[in-house]
């Protein structure tokens, strides 16, 4: 009897030791990042010859958020920018690939990284991500790009800083196109469906979790096309909500659904394809 009650006693503190671990370090479950900046010279290797640029300053000590820039001067050049927004793990060097095609297309590219990944100073949430995504609009901007010449493409977490920048800053000119990759409605929607066994939520991520990121609501407000993009295969983020939110997004839209990709390889059935034959439709 004893041993069944100091189980019981083991499985209730465990059981409030994850809760309160999920309130108070959330990046332990929700980021991934890499603590080390991503190397330019494997991306210039790689067909993007880049340069580290700082896009904005933040902090009381100064720091400086810094992107990869690639100003596209070849003679197909278009005079587009692609700004791409990465996901909640490593660092820019780990999503660049996703760009390669964009700019032997024609587009300039910038990849800004996100404090708290690639070794850059302060903690990852929600609020500094949303600063960073609109300081990326506004260095562009600063550099000559005007809203109606940028692409906004954001991927997984990067969907919900692509949809707030764009939304935030569509005051100063609609853009020219939102791209959102395998996208979630908000972060405790997909949260929950991995806690929840047999309907029943095993962990209340509604009363623990602070930063919501709420894609469902952002997206009504979009003024510009917008292109979702998901697989059926996605072990991460269920591709309904990539659903549900093309039917709350405006028109103009276009839902491209994949098979045989997981939640990080549509690159692999060539989703740039798709990506630049939508852009060249108008």
């Amino acid at each position: 009897m004893k041993k069944a009650i100091k189980i019981i006693v083991g499985i209730v503190v465990g059981y409030f030791l994850l809760c309160a671990s999920v309130y108070f370090f959330p990046q332990w479950y929700f980021y991934h990042p890499y603590d080390f900046p991503g190397n330019a010279e494997n991306a210039i290797a790689g067909g993007l010859p880049v340069q580290e640029v700082v896009y904005h300053d933040y902090g009381k000590q100064g720091g400086e958020a810094e992107g990869w820039l690639y100003l596209n001067q070849n003679e197909n050049n278009n005079h587009k920018m692609v700004l791409f927004l990465h996901g909640n793990a490593y660092n820019v060097e780990h999503y660049y690939h996703k760009t390669v095609p964009l700019a032997e297309a024609g587009y300039s590219v910038f990849i800004p990284e996100y404090r708290g990944f690639g070794g850059q100073g302060e903690k990852i949430s929600q609020q500094y991500l949303e600063e960073d995504a609109v300081n990326a609009v506004k260095y562009l901007n600063s550099i000559g790009f005007t809203n109606e010449n940028i692409v906004v493409y954001g991927m997984s977490l990067g969907t919900y800083t692509a949809l707030y920048a764009t939304v935030e800053q569509q005051k100063n000119g609609n853009f020219d196109a939102l791209i959102l990759e395998v996208p979630f409605t908000t972060i405790l929607d997909t949260a929950n469906y991995h806690v929840t066994f047999f309907g029943v939520k095993t962990v209340p991520l509604d009363l623990l979790v602070s930063d919501v990121y709420d894609n469902e609501e952002l997206i009504k407000n979009v003024k510009t096309r917008v292109l979702i993009m998901t697989t059926e295969d996605d072990e991460l983020i269920p591709p309904m909500q990539a659903k549900k939110l093309y039917q709350e997004a405006p028109e103009p839209k276009m839902l491209k659904v994949y098979h045989g990709a997981s939640h990080d390889t549509l690159f692999s059935l060539k989703n740039y394809q798709d990506i630049l034959g939508w852009l060249q439709q108008s």
